[in-house]
This record gives C-alpha cells, sequence and structure tokens, in this order.
C-alpha cells in the first residue's frame, strides 16, 4: 500500500492538470472522496476540475465545495494530464467516455475493481474511499481543515451506514475520531444527511414500504417502486437514498431487493444484506458490484423472472 501511495504523490506532485470522477448516481462516499482530494490540489497549487454524469443529491449539497462539481464542461477532456478516478470498480460505471490518452489513477475500495489504471490503488479492506483520501492526504503532509474533514468524514459515515455495517473498522473510527477532534460536528452532518426529507420524499417511502413482500421463509425482502410513483410525486430515483434499509430492521431478513423503474423493463436495483452475506458477488451476475453488505445493478426484462432469478441464486448459494 505504502509504494503505491508514495507513488501516487509523486504523480500529483509531477503533473499540474486533474480531472476526478466517479460512478455515475454520485453517493456520499464518491462525492465527500472527490470534493476533499479537490481541496487537497487546490492547496498544492494544482488546477482540477470534477466531472459527473449525475447531479449531486439533494441530500449532500451540504458540503464544502459541492459547487465545484460540473455536469458538463466545454473543456478538452484530452487536455488533462491526469485522470482521477475514484470510488468506482470499472469505466462502464462512469456514465462518461474519458480520452484513453489520459494517465489514469484508480483509487477505490470496491473488491470487483477492474484495475483498469496506470495506477491502481485498490484496497477492499479500507471501509470507504474517503477513508482512503484521508490517508492520501496525510501521506502528501497536508492540513486536514474544515473543508477536506467534513467531506472525508460524510464519506466515512455513509459508507459504513452510520457505522453499522460489517466494514466499520477500528481504523475507521479512528479516523472519524481524529476528524471530531479537528473540528468536524457529526450531529451537523447526520442532520443534513439523514434528516432533511421533505413531504414527498416521506410519501415516496410510504409508497415503497406499502408494497414491501418478504419471502415464505421471512429471509429475503423486497419493495418495488414503479416510474410513474416517481413522476406523479415530482421526485427522482436519488429520492429514494436509506429506503432499502428499512426492511433490514425486520429480524428474520438477510437480503434486502429494491428495485426501481427507470423505464420500462429497465430497473435499477439496490441490493442490502447482514452480517456474511455478499451481496456485491450477486450483484455481480447481474453486471453490477459493490460492497459486501450493500450492491446495486441495472437491469432490463421483466420484474418477476429477474425476482425469481435473483431469488434463485441467493437460495442456491445457500447464503443464509
Amino acid at each position: 500500500m505504502n509504494n503505491t501511495i508514495n507513488k501516487i504523490v509523486e504523480e500529483l506532485k509531477k503533473y499540474s492538470t486533474f480531472l476526478i470522477t466517479s460512478h455515475e448516481s454520485g453517493d456520499g462516499d464518491s462525492i465527500g472522496s472527490q470534493l476533499a482530494l479537490a481541496f487537497m490540489l487546490q492547496k498544492m497549487q494544482k488546477e482540477a476540475i470534477i466531472l459527473n454524469k449525475d447531479p449531486v443529491p439533494e441530500m449532500y449539497d451540504f458540503l464544502p465545495g459541492v459547487e465545484k462539481i460540473q455536469n458538463e464542461t466545454t473543456r478538452n477532456l484530452a487536455d488533462f494530464q491526469v485522470v482521477l478516478i475514484l470510488d468506482c470498480g470499472s469505466l462502464d460505471r462512469l456514465g462518461l467516455t474519458i480520452p484513453n490518452q489520459n494517465l489514469f489513477i484508480n483509487i477505490d475500495h470496491h473488491l470487483d475493481n477492474d484495475n483498469f489504471g496506470y495506477l491502481n490503488w485498490v484496497m477492499p479492506e479500507m471501509s470507504s474511499t474517503a477513508e482512503m483520501i484521508y490517508l492520501l492526504c496525510k501521506s502528501i503532509s497536508l492540513p486536514i481543515d474544515s473543508a477536506i474533514g467534513n467531506n472525508i468524514f460524510t464519506g466515512i459515515l455513509t459508507d459504513t451506514g452510520s457505522f453499522r455495517f460489517s466494514n466499520t473498522t477500528s481504523q475507521c473510527l479512528h479516523i472519524a475520531g481524529e476528524l471530531v477532534e479537528g473540528g468536524v460536528k457529526p450531529s451537523f452532518i447526520v442532520n443534513k444527511v439523514y434528516e432533511r426529507k421533505n413531504y414527498a420524499q416521506l410519501l415516496l417511502l410510504g409508497e415503497a414500504l406499502s408494497d414491501l413482500k418478504i419471502t415464505e421463509d421471512g429471509k429475503i425482502a423486497y419493495i418495488y417502486l414503479k416510474n410513474e410513483i416517481f413522476q406523479k410525486l415530482e421526485v427522482d430515483i436519488s429520492d429514494t437514498e436509506g429506503f432499502v434499509n428499512y426492511p433490514l430492521s425486520i429480524a428474520s431478513v438477510k437480503v434486502v431487493l429494491f428495485f426501481k423503474e427507470i423505464s420500462k423493463n429497465y430497473f435499477k436495483i439496490s441490493f442490502r444484506s447482514k452480517g456474511q452475506i455478499n451481496v456485491a458477488a450477486i450483484a455481480e451476475m447481474f453486471n453490477g458490484g459493490g460492497h459486501h453488505n450493500a450492491a446495486g445493478a441495472k437491469v432490463k426484462g421483466n420484474l418477476l423472472p429477474i425476482l425469481d432469478k435473483i431469488t434463485e441464486v441467493i437460495t442456491k448459494q445457500q447464503l443464509y
């Protein structure tokens, strides 16, 4: 790990123009990591822009530097000397086309990462990419100010499920503690991320939970939201953040599947699990990916056959 960090530090010092990007449908870890890294490069007197396929979800609009994130640019992407790709297992998940003549640096903690970069720093044992950015910042001996600290803490907080998931380690808790000692206020971030739902979002949650179904053995739960519900309530798929975790509170449930209809016969599926059940492995079978207890995929087809196939995979592998 140290050797790879050292090589990345050398590249950051060597070059002057950087493009930062991450996976589509950004979450707290991808967004927080990108912003923290942009502030780090700014401290190094480097030029950096953040370009993502999708807008920042409203729940993360409080993050320092969020205005730095662009969804389109007139800049020629080939002009950037280095492309820093964070929290993304493969180039296909970017939703962007980046010229391959750029130097790619791949920083990620997904187990299924393709190692597509010129430099690949992939650490599945890390709680989050934000934790890795913290270590990178320390390696460059940059001070972690409020802007960097709040973004890193948000990334760690959200990717560990508020320190509830199995990827919560003593190291990430130690880092979170250091950030708090440095001035980060957890209650402020928790309030901004989790306690700012609007009326339409609560109605959407009600729609999701009203359609909650559980298999006969009580171990697999699934929920489904039709595209017409999003249109009716004038909300977006990003407004379902956290919904998939509610069925996990049922004592018998080990795996949750959340189907969100993007368009006719096209679904975004969120997977969640408890304990040793590796939903990332299941998601990979459907061209998706993610983490041990939290993963996702996009699938085309009819809902019921897809549900049956996923359920069959789970039961055949005797994952619980």
